[in-house]
Formats: structure tokens, sequence, C-alpha cells
């Protein structure tokens, strides 16, 4: 008696399924952009601020804050370089 209860039940999650899987799809193929600055700790108190395009680095600090400020001014002057607006 009960498998006959489960079938109506399966054919309700079909639909589901197949939609839960599409947004999967479509939550695939978003393109995430990438930071144009990355920091990377190297070494006691000191971070590295590395060029995601080629992986070279650009600068370092002493402190977190501090490095991340210096990713965020490069970050703007490699926008202003390219000639976008922002």
């Amino acid at each position: 008696m009960q498998q006959l209860n489960i079938r109506p039940q399966l054919a309700e999650l079909l639909p589901l399924t197949a939609a839960a899987r599409a947004a999967f799809e479509e939550r695939r193929s978003l393109v995430v952009e990438k930071p144009a600055y990355q920091l990377k700790p190297v070494g006691k108190g000191f971070w590295h601020i590395v060029d995601t395009a080629t992986e070279k680095v650009a600068g370092f600090r002493r402190s977190y804050s501090e490095a991340k400020a210096y990713a965020n001014r490069l970050t703007i002057t490699k926008r202003d370089d390219i000639g976008a607006e922002g």
C-alpha cells in the first residue's frame, strides 16, 4: 500500500529536480570576476600584493591594512590606466 502512495510523490518531485538541475547549470556558467590584486602572507608580518593577471609581486607591506590599502590604490590606478569609468 505504501508503494502506491510513494509514486504520486515521485511524480511531484520530478519537475522540482529538473528545475534544481537547471538552476545549478545556470550558476555554473556564471563568470566570476577576479580581483586585480591579491594579498598573500609571506613570513612574519609581511604581505605581498600580487597582480592576478601576471602572478607577479607588485609590492609588499608590513601590515595587512597597509597592504589592503595599497592593493586598492593599485586597482584604481590599473582601472584608470585602461580607461574604465567608475
